[in-house]
């Protein structure tokens, strides 16, 4: 049986993701340090404290979840049980959450360790073309874009009280 994804791309895979963790985590440990509000709108205004913590750590998370993925792939490829992993390698290339939604709710400018690790994750060969553009999508966003500003909702009774 031809492997979907030899151990070689596997083990690039899993050193690259595992770096970018790392990385993510180090940005994270500089979000939590700084102390976030968590008062008034900052928990639903995008690139504010909350939301740029709560993407660091989507990110973080996400590389972590999926180091261990890949990790069960590879044990499962180099002990010769690729047919346990039907459509798993699909999966695999379509990468993991957590760099789309955590990157929309951070910050603008992202910190250096967290540009390197995006940049190390378009590096990688293993991920379909969908998931580098959403990296790509991350790493050109201006701004923060979750969650979206929504009108202020004022109760009919409140506004008709309103002068």
């Amino acid at each position: 049986m031809e492997r979907e994804i030899g151990i070689d791309q596997l083990v690039a895979a899993m050193k690259a993701v595992d770096e970018a963790g790392r990385l993510f985590e180090e940005s994270l440990a500089v979000y939590e340090a700084r102390g976030p509000k968590r008062t008034g709108d900052d928990f639903t205004v995008a690139g504010g404290s909350v939301q740029t913590l709560q993407g660091a750590e989507e990110m973080a998370l996400g590389a972590r979840r999926f180091l261990t993925e890949l990790a069960v792939f590879a044990g499962f490829t180099t002990a010769g049980l690729e047919e346990r992993l039907a459509g798993r390698a699909h999966t695999l290339r379509a990468g993991f959450p957590g760099v789309g939604g955590g990157g929309s709710r951070m910050a603008r400018p992202l910190l250096e360790p967290t540009l390197k690790g995006l940049r190390l994750l378009l590096e990688t060969d293993l991920f379909a073309p969908a998931f580098k553009a959403e990296v790509e999508e991350v790493l050109r966003a201006e701004a923060a874009t979750y969650p979206a500003p929504s009108a202020l909702r004022v109760p009919r009774a409140a506004a008709a009280r309103t002068p």
